[in-house]
């Protein structure tokens, strides 16, 4: 499902081609609520779907599905950057002070998270 996504943004919008040609990440996503991950390959330009968590990632996000589904609703403001201040942001940021939203490997890889957000954002 992720990987048809990213497909389609990356198609359709040249500035998320830029980011996807660019990244070089291993990146987890860990559904908890079905207890289900899958391991994102990014190879700059080119990606490889995993099941489950494999080794050597740079970042892992840990969520509900409803709360991972919501990370593709982010829209992307000013510099390229997530917007917290809306809706959409303000509920993500919530579960994230509350542990409900895990990013492993934050620290040193913002670039790459934001990179990542940008990447799966359908709403901009």
């Amino acid at each position: 499902m992720l990987g048809g996504l990213i497909e389609a943004n990356v198609g359709s919008r040249p500035e998320k081609r830029k980011d996807f040609e660019a990244l070089a990440s291993r990146v987890g996503i860990w559904v908890t609520d079905i207890e289900e991950g899958v391991t994102l390959d990014f190879q700059k330009g080119r990606l490889v779907v995993h099941n489950g968590l494999g080794p050597k990632r740079d970042l892992t996000i840990r969520a509900e599905a409803g709360t991972v589904m919501n990370l593709s609703n982010l829209k992307i403001g000013l510099f390229g950057m997530p917007v917290y201040y809306d809706k959409v942001g303000r509920g993500v940021a919530a579960k994230l002070v509350q542990g409900k939203l895990r990013i492993d490997g934050l620290v040193g890889n913002l670039a790459t998270l934001n990179a990542v957000t940008r990447i799966f954002s359908v709403a901009g």
